[in-house]
């Protein structure tokens, strides 16, 4: 019966990668100036079927304990293929990829996850001491001794991959952001948001600002498992805020010449694609992805396209 379902939903989402790829710039391309040569639709009556989350491969766990009393709890995998690292959403913690972890690992990727201060099993540490997001993950991969690894940061964890890879670019064999804007300020590009995100946007629920409304209506068994995720991700609830090592701009981030992903969910409302996009004008050679009806978290509500694509981004850039 499992068997049954990823298979129906498999096919589905087959369907839609090839209709997300049109509604992208024309394709996963490196031509961010491509325009699509025609309009397409998912018309199928098929729903796809809920996935449950699967059993997670053997991974190490541990805490890295960091100055001030804080930490960073984190998993891996191991193995020897290419490592990835991910970073999670300000909804998220270790606990954001419960999709990705067995399905990578069984693909060969040494994959990591962790916990920015704060969030589900890090310490937050003293207020006087905060740390910052390069540093906090430069010393994590150190002590795991993993010298170059692909970076993924979806929504706020697009901030401390920016950090990382202005801070240490030597380190990084590509760099994918999911949902995100990095951690720098764009004036032609952040003031729009004041259009786009009313001011009592802050107070409405998570599930309604991070999951589509077409994962929300047809999945709610899914949505009650990431309620419980986000629930949980929020550790004891003291946190400091962490600030970047660096300060973030396009011109920095050109010059790490890093391969870079963008993916962005076609129901996002915090990240539209015609944002992604702009974003995405800024970096020479940089790849985009539109998922179809997707909102802010795309590893979770629709996993075998999302997994399958940035594989394929990792496989190309290891």
């Amino acid at each position: 019966m499992k068997e049954k379902i990823n298979n129906d939903r498999r096919d589905i989402l087959t369907k839609a990668a090839a209709v997300a790829t049109v509604v992208a710039t024309g394709g996963i391309s490196n031509n961010i100036n491509a325009q699509p040569q025609n309009i397409a639709s998912n018309a199928s009556k098929e729903e796809s079927k809920h996935i449950p989350i699967p059993k997670q491969a053997p991974a190490k766990e541990g805490v890295l304990s960091l100055s001030g009393g804080a930490g960073l709890y984190y998993w891996d995998t191991g193995g020897e293929g290419p490592a990835v690292v991910l970073s999670h959403p300000g909804r998220g913690s270790a606990l954001t990829w419960p999709y990705q972890q067995p399905v990578f690992a069984k693909a060969g990727f040494r994959t990591i996850a962790y916990s920015r201060r704060g969030y589900f099993g890090s310490p937050a540490g003293s207020k006087n001491d905060t740390g910052n997001y390069a540093d906090d993950l430069n010393a994590l991969v150190e002590h795991l001794k993993v010298d170059k690894f692909h970076i993924l940061g979806l929504a706020a964890g697009g901030f401390a991959v920016s950090d990382y890879l202005v801070s240490y670019p030597e380190k990084l064999l590509s760099m994918t952001i999911v949902c995100s804007l990095f951690g720098l300020w764009d004036k032609n590009i952040d003031e729009r948001l004041d259009f786009i995100l009313p001011k009592s946007f802050s107070d409405l629920p998570p599930e309604f600002k991070e999951l589509g409304p077409s994962y929300r209506w047809a999945h709610p068994e899914g949505v009650k498992e990431w309620l419980e995720m986000e629930k949980k991700s929020r550790g004891d609830g003291v946190r400091h805020g962490q600030k970047a090592k660096n300060s973030i701009t396009w011109e920095k981030i050109r010059a790490a010449k890093v391969p870079t992903f963008f993916i962005a969910g076609g129901a996002d409302l915090y990240q539209p694609p015609s944002m992604m996009r702009a974003a995405a004008r800024e970096i020479p050679g940089s790849e985009t992805l539109v998922v179809a009806e997707a909102g802010h978290a795309i590893q979770w509500e629709q996993p075998t396209l999302f997994n399958s694509v940035v594989m394929a981004f990792f496989k190309k850039h290891s």
